[in-house]
């Protein structure tokens, strides 16, 4: 780190004054202000995220993010950050949905999987965990909402674990 040389010393009266390149002040701040958003940035790598993963089976065919995902056995995964992971039981692949959380409950919940009727179709809007509710990012304009047109599955907790 460079430091700052004095470069003169103007005298005016009984009092001297110290004087500094700009150019030195300049190389000293920003080299401070680096060390500032380093130190920003491991203090946000502790963070710990809980990671879980659940299980539903959901017996109707719904959609999320625009892709159809046929009735049967499946796992949710929140392993990424604003997002969960859909994984239908028996196969390769898992499609990534954004999510938000909106909302922490004062008491736990049983977790659930929230989808709404639109169109003749039913779409993932919501899932609740034990501790906190998260909306598909599509719908957050729509996020606690309650209709007819609405039904929940059973989330099963299968894996949670501090990351």
């Amino acid at each position: 780190m460079a430091s700052l040389q004095l470069h003169e010393v103007q005298e005016f009266g009984s009092k001297a004054l110290r004087y500094y390149r700009l150019s030195d002040v300049i190389e000293t701040l920003l080299q401070a202000g680096a060390l500032v958003c380093v130190v920003l940035l491991l203090s946000g790598l502790g963070l710990a995220q809980k990671v879980v993963t659940a299980r539903a089976t959901i017996p109707f065919t719904f959609w999320a993010e625009g892709h159809e995902f046929q009735a049967g056995d499946y796992l949710f995964d929140n392993a990424v950050p604003g997002s969960t992971s859909i994984h239908r039981d028996g196969t390769n692949s898992a499609i990534g949905v954004s999510i938000i959380l909106y909302a922490v409950p004062a008491e736990k919940e049983n977790p659930r999987a929230i989808f709404v009727r639109r169109d003749g179709k039913y779409f993932l809007v919501e899932l609740w965990g034990v501790q906190d509710r998260h909306v598909v990012t599509a719908d957050f304009q729509h996020r606690g909402e309650e209709s007819e047109q609405q039904r929940q599955v059973p989330l099963t907790i299968v894996e949670s674990h501090v990351r």
